[in-house]
């Protein structure tokens, strides 16, 4: 079930807030959630708007929408915590550099998991990790993975080529942050795979480069996908988010 959750700590300074990207769901960090919880901060794992329901819903939604949900989140509870750190897989790590410019967030860092700069669909890897998810029966780990990660309700498949409005909401939300990467000046981590079927690795390159005025790590990781991970992998990713709110 594709529904918001937060857990807090009353004795912590610090809170972690998990953005998904486009249509993803907040289930993708249960397991970097409960480590942080664990770890003694507070967390929120967002649904943004358009998620977790209907087709249609999901096409009256627009980047400006999920943008203005995330500063929602954030200024509720930004007199709560001296400081807080975003999470944001995809799309989500957008969303949440551009949260960062406000200074008035109190942002202490910027987590980003596949983050694109640069989409990677037609090239033949990307195209050969479609045809084989489709391929793979609903069982198959991988496939399992990515359609729990899926939050959009599939019934009505003829609503399908009106998805292409909140897509194009979404590469304009790549072109807006590219403008402004210049402008965050807080810390950021990233992390990257090679066998990302949707991001380009170049996307890597792209962020080092923009994010000039930030103290900035890139990460490489080289088998997981762009919604699947792999148990070594992500217990590399986990490490450092937990280096990274600790820094």
């Amino acid at each position: 079930m594709h529904v918001p959750i937060a857990k807090e700590h009353n004795d912590t300074e610090k809170i972690v807030i998990f953005i998904h990207g486009l249509m993803g769901s907040p289930a993708q960090f249960a397991d970097l959630a409960s480590m942080v919880y664990d770890n003694g901060c507070s967390y929120i794992s967002l649904l943004l708007p358009g998620h977790g329901a209907s087709a249609q819903e999901f096409i009256r939604s627009s980047a400006d929408d999920w943008q203005r949900h995330v500063q929602n989140v954030i200024s509720e509870i930004r007199d709560k915590y001296a400081k807080i750190y975003l999470v944001g897989h995809s799309m989500g790590g957008l969303l949440a550099l551009n949260a960062s410019l406000l200074r008035g967030n109190k942002i202490a860092g910027v987590f980003l998991i596949a983050t694109p700069l640069q989409i990677n669909l037609f090239h033949f890897q990307s195209l050969t990790c479609r045809l084989r998810l489709l391929i793979y029966p609903k069982e198959h780990p991988i496939k399992s993975m990515y359609l729990q990660s899926y939050s959009i309700d599939p019934s009505n498949i003829c609503l399908y080529p009106l998805f292409l409005k909140p897509c194009i909401s979404f590469y304009g939300l790549i072109g807006k942050t590219k403008k402004h990467l210049a402008e965050v000046l807080v810390p950021v981590y990233m992390f990257f795979s090679a066998n990302d079927e949707a991001v380009s690795y170049k996307s890597a390159a792209l962020f080092s480069t923009g994010l000039r005025n930030a103290q900035r790590t890139v990460f490489s990781i080289s088998k997981s996908w762009h919604a699947f991970y792999y148990a070594d992998e992500r217990k590399i990713i986990s490490e450092k988010l937990l280096d990274f709110i600790n820094l």
